[in-house]
């Protein structure tokens, strides 16, 4: 179970931190940051499944980070990377003794959980790259990011699905595969995918992603 998330720089969200439970409801005026906490979520998901992915491993000490596609983000639609960052500013500009220096403005994106047998916590961290790609890798520890978190076993238990707004269910639905599901969340396609999300739950083994 997911029990805080915790955000910063991410859309609205200059720092936010939400206790999670079993269930959760959000409530507040239109953007008040509901939705932006939701999506935060799923980015976490994403880039913890594309590190995974392209790194092969759990152990984090590899610190280059893994692309993802704004494509990918069918979770959060945005015709650009840039507007996932808070106000749109991805760099930070200062001077240091005449000299000009220049570093990322990253999105870190922590949750923590717990187990059947212990609590845990994984943080993801996010930069971007350009208009059409972000980075992703395992949360700093340190500033200067030579050590990072480790991404623990407990976290793949997990799986995160935003469901947008649903006009009313399709009379019939065939079975999808994961990428195809996910492009029909991406474009608002929530109840033709319904039943597809539903027989994912029902064939997950027991006691992941409940």
């Amino acid at each position: 179970m997911l029990t805080k998330l915790t955000v910063r720089n991410f859309k609205g969200l200059a720092e936010a931190e939400i206790e999670l439970g079993n269930p959760v409801v959000f409530i507040g005026p239109n953007d008040s940051g509901k939705t932006s906490a939701l999506q935060a979520l799923a980015l976490w998901d994403l880039g913890l499944r594309r590190w995974l992915e392209n790194r092969g491993e759990i152990a984090s000490e590899q610190r280059r980070g893994v692309a993802i596609n704004r494509q990918d983000l069918t979770a959060v639609p945005v015709p650009s990377a840039r507007q996932v960052w808070r106000e749109l500013e991805v760099r930070r500009t200062s001077f240091e003794v005449g000299r000009k220096r220049t570093e990322n403005i990253r999105i870190d994106v922590m949750v923590d959980g717990q187990s059947t047998s212990s609590t845990w916590s994984c943080g993801l961290e996010f930069d971007f790259a350009n208009s059409e790609s972000i980075y992703c890798r395992p949360l700093r520890t340190v500033a200067d990011g030579s050590t990072r978190m480790r991404v623990p076993e407990e976290a793949l238990r997990s799986q995160v699905v935003l469901l947008g707004p649903m006009s009313g269910l399709t009379a019939s639905e065939t079975k999808l595969e994961s990428g195809a599901i996910n492009v029909r969340l991406g474009e608002g396609r929530t109840a033709e995918v319904l039943r597809n999300l539903c027989y994912q739950v029902r064939v997950m083994p027991d006691g992941e992603g409940r």
